[in-house]
């Protein structure tokens, strides 16, 4: 009797030795892929100063909302490569004045989001091949620097890791992103609106700078919230004569609100799956071993 019992204790011990490997890395891997049809829409607010065209006049201090959606493009998607299309349009909250507007499409990698170089990539309707991380950090992100793609000075600029943060109730790794002023092009404006004497137009360069802070999410890699204090100037004869735009914008609380929902699912499960039940298992399998051999050794005893 000790015998066929410490055989079938010896069978579930062996099965859940072989189970643990199998939840942490088949069970676990099949969750850490972002999904073919995300969709996502956020928000970014604050007060900026910017310059408005129509108007021909700066203005200061205007409540500005940056609208952003990403929606995935399924048929261009594989299993290991999601291929994601952003529109950005930023706007005076109160006048509805349309700043600036942006678009890209790129490819990135399901679970390192690191960049694929395919499916036409590009920025602002110009082909761009873009590289490093490009939206959203890998899966179990580390304490460590990632090479980030910038998107205005179109080049890799490191994110740099600050520390640990909780963002309501979420741990979250702070990534800060620094671009010095960078020269993305020239600028014709009147010389009165630089501020200069004389009729006529003036030439400058366009420069931007940036520094844009990440809180990524320490188990699924989700920005859980995001700040990017920029500035974008006309440099005229090494002088700012014209301000374009000028201010941090961040997350509203609906957005951060929706990622920590959208990422609640494998912020529970992962670490269940990585961890917890494949130790529990390595444990049971053991002890069920271990008694199988105590009843084993039991029995020969007995049996003399």
């Amino acid at each position: 009797m000790r015998r066929t019992v410490a055989v079938v204790l010896i069978a579930l011990g062996v099965f859940f030795l072989a189970f643990a490997p199998m939840m942490r890395t088949w069970m676990s891997s099949s969750l850490m892929k972002t999904p073919l049809d995300y969709y996502s829409q956020t928000v970014n607010e604050g007060e900026v100063d910017y310059f408005n065209i129509e108007d021909v006049e700066p203005v200061e201090n205007a409540r500005v909302e940056a609208h952003s959606t990403i929606r995935a493009d399924v048929a261009s998607s594989t299993d290991d490569t999601v291929v994601w299309d952003q529109f950005t349009w930023i706007k005076d909250a109160d006048t509805d004045f349309g700043i600036s507007s942006t678009s890209r499409r790129a490819g990135h990698d399901r679970v390192t989001g690191e960049a694929v170089d395919c499916c036409d990539a590009m920025i602002n309707d110009e082909a761009a091949t873009q590289a490093g991380i490009l939206w959203k950090f890998p899966f179990f992100p580390e304490q460590r620097d990632y090479d980030f793609y910038e998107t205005t000075v179109q080049e890799v600029v490191p994110m740099e890791f600050q520390g640990v943060e909780d963002i309501e109730g979420v741990e979250t790794y702070r990534y800060v992103q620094t671009v010095e002023p960078t020269t993305v092009g020239e600028r014709t404006i009147p010389r009165s609106v630089a501020g200069l004497e004389g009729d006529g137009d003036i030439t400058g360069d366009e420069q931007f700078s940036i520094v844009r802070t990440y809180w990524v999410d320490a188990v699924t890699g989700t920005p859980i919230k995001v700040s990017e204090d920029q500035h974008r100037v006309v440099v005229y004869e090494g002088e700012e004569v014209l301000t374009l735009l000028s201010g941090e914008l961040t997350f509203d609380e609906a957005s951060v609100q929706d990622k920590i929902q959208s990422s609640e699912q494998g912020r529970t499960l992962l670490p269940l799956l990585r961890t917890t039940i494949p130790v529990g298992s390595l444990i049971v399998g053991v002890g069920l071993i271990a008694i199988a051999t105590v009843l084993l050794i039991a029995g020969r005893r007995g049996a003399h």
